[in-house]
């Protein structure tokens, strides 16, 4: 199964929001179109989304606005940014990257236009939502640190890291190699993690994953694409949806 981005398109133009959400309906994305930028500010506040299209000239919020708002939330702080906007004024733009723009799609828009710019942006997308999705799994955990070695059962897993149940775990902020397997893949990891989180009785450990070899991370990569049901395209899979 392909990799459906969620993607919050923000523009008050009633016309312009109907294409560029039809258009990436198309394109097999999963668009949710808002007219209002406030309703869109209070969205992105609670729903997770892998890339966001707004427009520049927006009353209440504008762009600009909304941008930095995205970036100052729980939920989106990395997600994917497209700038629709027919200003091209340097200042205007070096303005944009710093509220934390990546890119722009110039006015008047294209369905050609468009259909490029998501082929561009949804490597990013996708690698957005391996970041944050949570895989459920269970398995054997081996930690060691200095002279000691626990081991534990983990819970869930992303390719950034992994939350692991421990009888007692290693204090937070210490840095572990980790031993473990995943389920359809007989090498083992050993991967240097931190413990960037830790309950209060200890019992369990969110790890962060600092040194990786990118042989193991695209191992990672793959579990979590299985796990997910998603791929990455060809680059010969995209020209033919470009056209």
């Amino acid at each position: 199964m392909a990799f459906k981005p969620k993607i919050l398109v923000v523009e008050d133009d009633e016309q312009m929001l109907q294409l560029l959400g039809e258009v990436l309906a198309q394109m097999g994305a999963e668009p949710c179109c808002e007219g209002s930028s406030v309703r869109a500010a209070e969205l992105a506040e609670r729903e997770k989304y892998d890339g966001v299209f707004l427009d520049w000239k927006m009353p209440e919020l504008d762009g600009l606005e909304l941008a930095q708002r995205i970036r100052q939330s729980k939920m989106n702080p990395n997600c994917s940014i497209v700038m629709i906007t027919g200003i091209t004024e340097p200042g205007a733009l070096k303005n944009s990257f710093q509220a934390g723009i990546n890119f722009f799609l110039q006015k008047p828009v294209t369905i050609q236009q468009i259909r490029h710019l998501l082929n561009v942006t949804r490597g990013m997308m996708l690698e957005e939502r391996r970041r944050y999705q949570r895989i459920s799994v269970q398995t054997e955990i081996r930690c060691k640190w200095d002279d000691r070695e626990v081991t534990g059962e983990s819970l869930n897993l992303s390719v950034t890291g992994i939350l692991v149940k421990f009888d007692q775990g290693p204090p937070r902020e210490t840095e572990v190699h980790m031993e473990f397997k995943l389920p359809g893949d007989p090498r083992p990891f050993d991967i240097v993690a931190r413990v960037a989180r830790l309950t209060s009785d200890g019992h369990h450990a969110g790890l962060q994953f600092v040194e990786i070899s990118p042989e193991q991370r695209q191992r990672l990569l793959d579990f979590s694409d299985r796990a997910l049901g998603t791929f990455r395209p060809s680059e010969a899979q995209l020209a033919r949806t470009a056209k």
